[in-house]
This record gives structure tokens, sequence and C-alpha cells, in this order.
């Protein structure tokens, strides 16, 4: 923080009104393994700094992984001419200093700091089970665990000061079945915060085994209308639509289908979405966001009523609102963008095994290919693979067909929400039942 107190500093010697300046530094390995062999070893400690310059409302911004004062002492001078050749822009502003969440559990190296060794057998026999699992699979792409230590540190010429440490595991598996000739993949990812809050290696491995040998063979159902059963993972082709839409910027210019429906009723009376940076252990959690606005939980929708959209500091002076403290850099070289922390469907009360059991002709979608649910038009179309379900029963695979419907149609046609969420990415959804969309061969 000293060296960011010495940077602001000059900055407004230089004339800034306002400065902040954001740095990540990281620590990064990726093994994948591949028929036993190490295919890759990475290792790589990527960091930089970033400085956004203002004066009269005009900005500069310039990044460098040069952190010598030579180096910074040589960019706030070109910061302050060239901020003087962009327009001005009347809603530029930052956050005061604020009260920051500290216990979120975020930051775990015990896994990291393991020899290599111990994570390339790790991964070995995790290949192993995932191919012995049953006879029809019978090839791997590969698995492979990433693992991410990061600081972030961020101040600002108001006299914010923020700084914290979070690490990131990833566990990937991709393997093959083949039944008939015919191949379907079995794949997939984990994400958590702490290594020991992924699955044990024979759950990784039955998760996404099973799920090829479920779905390989499949064939197309008659058109018509269905029910349709999204698990987990083919409902978020459902949530990313809805995260497009809520996206603050994107409703202030128009592009999405929630954009005049502040306060509105859009969805069953169950429905409820959250984006919660500040879930223990979340994979998005954070105490702040990149602009140092204090995290919070952001009720987006209740009881299916839009409650409001995801701001960053800009995007809420436009529409006259609050930052929900959703702004995100992809890393130092990048602006502020309106992103989600930890983005989830509330769960509900229903079972999944009675929603099935009470199913008369219907799809349970595992897969989907395509857009899913668009945030601008509010229109579902995708590919999917899944499993026919004729009176509470399992009937075979089925895949080649696309299913289609509204947003109006998907949200306020739920039939039921389940209680099976799980929180392994920052974008997570329960089991959803769709009363009525159209399958077409």
């Amino acid at each position: 923080m000293e060296l960011i107190d010495k940077i602001l500093q000059k900055c407004a010697d230089a004339g800034a009104d306002l400065v902040d300046v954001f740095s990540i530094s990281s620590q990064n390995l990726s093994i994948s393994v591949r028929n036993g062999q190490v295919e890759s070893l990475k290792k790589a400690t990527p960091g930089g700094m970033a400085i956004r310059f203002y004066k009269a409302g005009k900005m500069a911004f310039a990044h460098t992984t040069d952190l010598s004062e030579q180096a910074i002492d040589g960019m706030i001078p070109k910061l302050a001419t060239l901020s003087q050749q962009t327009e001005a822009d009347p809603l530029v502003n930052l956050p005061e200093p604020q009260k920051y969440v500290s216990d979120l559990d975020i930051f775990d190296q015990n896994r990291y700091a393991l020899p290599t060794e111990a994570k390339i057998q790790y991964l070995k026999e995790l290949e192993s089970l995932a191919l012995k699992f049953d006879p029809l699979i019978d090839k791997s792409n590969g698995v492979t665990c990433d693992e991410w230590i990061t600081v972030k540190t961020l101040g600002n010429s108001k006299g914010v000061r923020v700084s914290y440490q979070s690490s990131f595991y990833r566990v990937a598996v991709s393997i093959i079945a083949t039944k008939n000739g015919e191949m379907y993949p079995g794949e997939g990812a984990f994400h958590a915060t702490h290594f020991d809050s992924i699955p044990h290696i024979a759950k990784i491995a039955e998760r996404f085994a099973s799920r090829a040998v479920r779905l390989v063979g499949g064939r197309p159902v008659d058109g018509g209308d269905y029910e349709i059963i999204f698990t987990p993972r083919a409902a978020n082709s459902i949530v990313y639509g809805l995260l497009a839409a809520l996206n603050g910027d994107d409703a202030f210019k128009g592009a999405s289908f929630l954009a005049d429906k502040l306060g509105q009723k859009i969805a069953v009376d169950n429905f409820t979405v959250y984006d919660d940076a500040l879930m223990p252990r979340g994979v998005g959690s954070r105490p702040a966001d990149d602009e140092g606005t204090a995290s919070m939980r952001n009720t987006l929708i209740e009881n299916g009523v839009v409650k409001g959209f995801m701001y960053d500091m800009k995007t809420a002076a436009k529409a006259k609102a609050k930052s929900t403290g959703s702004s995100m850099r992809e890393d130092y070289s990048s602006f502020p963008e309106i992103r989600a922390s930890n983005f989830f469907i509330a769960p509900g009360k229903d079972k999944v095994d009675d929603v099935i059991a009470s199913c008369k002709r219907g799809i349970i979608v595992e897969e989907t290919a395509g857009w899913g649910l668009q945030g601008v038009s509010g229109q579902y179309s995708a590919g999917i693979n899944g499993i026919l379900v004729e009176n509470g029963k399992k009937i075979r695979p089925v895949a080649g067909v696309t299913i289609a419907a509204s947003a109006d149609d998907i949200l306020n046609g739920l039939g039921a929400i389940c209680d099976d969420i799980t929180y392994f990415d920052n974008i997570n959804s329960p089991t959803l039942m769709v009363k009525r969309m159209t399958v077409g061969s």
C-alpha cells in the first residue's frame, strides 16, 4: 500500500482531481494429465499495476508490469498530458472510504503448498477412476487442475484503501463414452476457493463419467410440447440470460428484456435471484469490487418481482442509482466492467425425484448447445442432450433436438424449483422444471 500512496500523491502533484491505482499479483499453477502421463505443467507469476488519472473529468489510463520508481515517474507526466486529449465525462466519480468485510474465508494456500508430485498423482488417480467407471468409457481427453493465489490492492484519491488475498482451484475432467460407434463426452469442472470444498475424486469421476454413459447414443424425439426438467448444469442456459438482462448498463441502454420491468412481476412467486459477493468461501466472493465499492448481497429478483440491476460507479450515475459493487477487471490492464460475483437462482423446496416421478411426458435436459436465453430479446433456443421421461420413468437418451420458448413462458411457467443447488462456480442454479416448452427435431 505504501507504493500506491506514493503514486496517488505524485498524480495529485501532476494535477489529477481523481485517481485510482489498482494492482494484481498472482501465483498460478496448471497441471494436465492424459493417459496416465503429464501432458503439461505450467507455472506463472503474472501481475501488474494500472492507474486511472482524471483531470477536469477527462481520463487517461495506463498499466505496467514495471513497478520501479523510475518507470512510475515516467508514466505520470504522460498520463497528465494524455488526459487533456480525451473528452470530459460529467459522470466521473470514485467510491468514498467504506467498511469492508474481512472474514469471507476465500484464501487457502494449503493445497498450493503441496509438492507437485502429489498433485500429479491426484490427477492420475482421478483419470484412472473415470476410465474404470464403466466399460463404455474408452478414452480420456485429459484431466486438469488449476491453482491461483491472487492479491488485489486498490487505492484512490478519496481515501479508499483495500487489499485482499484469495485462492481459486479448478479440477476439470474430459472423457469419452462410446456405444455402437457413437461417442459422447463426459466433461466439466469443479471450482472452489478451498481445495477441500471440491468433492472426492471418486465423486468427480462419477459425475462426469456417468453423464457420458447416460447420454451416449441419444436419438431425437417427436416434436411438440414437453415438460422440460433442467438439471443445474443445463439451467445455466437460463441463468446466463438473466445475468445479461440484469446488467445495469445494458438495461440503461434498453438492450435487456427486463429494461422496463423494474418493480414488475416477471416470474412465479417463489423465483428469486441473488448476486452475493459476501458468500463465505464463494468462488466470486470479495470484500470489495475492483473500483473499491464494498461488496454486498444484491437481491435482483425477489418472489418474481424485479428489484434492481447490477451497477458499477459510472452506470449507477447514469441510471441515478447506487453502485452495487459489481465492477470487475479481467486483469490489471483492463477497464472495470459490470460482472457478477456469486450469481444464482435461490433454491426451492421441490425434490428432483418427485419432479421426475410426476412427469407425464418430458425431457431431463442435461446439456445445452447454443445461446439459451437471450438477454436482449428474452427468447430461449438451444440444442439439447438429455433423457426422455414418460409417466415418471426414464426411457432413453435424447439428442438432435432443440427447445424453444419465451422468457415469459419459462419464468411464469416454472412448475418446480428444486433444493439441489451447489456452489461450485460463480454462476449457479438448482434443478428447474418448466411446464411446457416446444421441442423441435
